[in-house]
């Protein structure tokens, strides 16, 4: 059982620093067992973070996109117990995106909340402000495939063929309780084309050039690596071959 002082040890040993802003993708069970539960991982991970770092949290939620209403108060994270667990802490501020949404503790909260952009991936998303935080990612036992949605932040802002922008409309309530429809974009891949997401490539190709620093913590593999640096690398090396984030299938 991975304890408190464990989970610490070895997050500053990955290279998670006292005032970093950092976007955690995670599944909490691939640890193996957490003494305390989950809330002593999100624990572990604020303290090492500091009273100056920042904590960011995916809450998606990918009902919207079926048609479902979304409240920023109370619509559940798919994205695992850690992240609903943020979304429940009463200090915490979520995006208000009904897809793309993120719970956030820390700094720079405010900051990253303050606006209701309508791109999922784009140039005022917290993608893009992590990248002006110089912010980085940690992936807790994922593969990059169903975690790194930063790729799909890159492929918006650098242009693609294989995705295009699709609209979503729907009803969403904000934080007053006020409830009305509203129309959000995705860049979604091309489905018509035989388009997959596959982005483990891109990560494998990164781990090889040194960019993500990978360390044993518990049963997990987990993963850190600085936005900037990703945007940089991937942006490049998607010009050079596009399928090291996408794959064709027939059917």
């Amino acid at each position: 059982m991975l304890t408190f002082d464990d989970l610490t040890g070895e997050f500053r040993a990955l290279g998670v620093e006292q005032g970093d802003t950092l976007l955690v993708h995670s599944s909490y069970k691939s640890f193996g067992g957490v003494e305390g539960g989950p809330q002593t991982v999100i624990d572990a991970l604020l303290d090492v973070l500091g009273e100056e770092g920042t904590l960011i949290m995916p809450t998606f939620n990918f009902d919207f996109c079926k048609g479902k209403p979304w409240d920023v108060r109370s619509t559940p994270s798919h994205m695992g117990i850690l992240t609903e667990l943020v979304r429940q802490d009463p200090r915490s501020k979520r995006v208000f995106h009904p897809i793309y949404s993120f719970a956030i503790l820390g700094k720079h909260a405010d900051f990253l909340t303050r606006e209701r952009y309508k791109s999922s991936y784009g140039a005022n998303s917290v993608f893009a402000k992590l990248r002006q935080l110089d912010g980085k990612i940690m992936v807790i036992g994922l593969r990059y495939n169903d975690s790194m949605t930063f790729f799909h932040h890159v492929e918006e802002m650098e242009g693609v063929d294989y995705r295009y922008m699709k609209e979503f409309t729907g009803l969403v309530t904000d934080e007053d309780g006020n409830t009305y429809e509203d129309t959000f974009t995705m860049l979604v891949r091309d489905i018509e084309r035989g388009v997959h997401t596959m982005v483990d490539p891109m990560g494998a190709l990164m781990e090889e050039a040194g960019m993500i620093t990978v360390r044993q913590i518990g049963a997990a593999k987990v993963s850190l690596m600085k936005a900037n640096e990703v945007y940089e690398f991937t942006a490049r090396e998607m010009r050079r071959d596009p399928h090291l984030l996408y794959k064709i299938s027939e059917a």
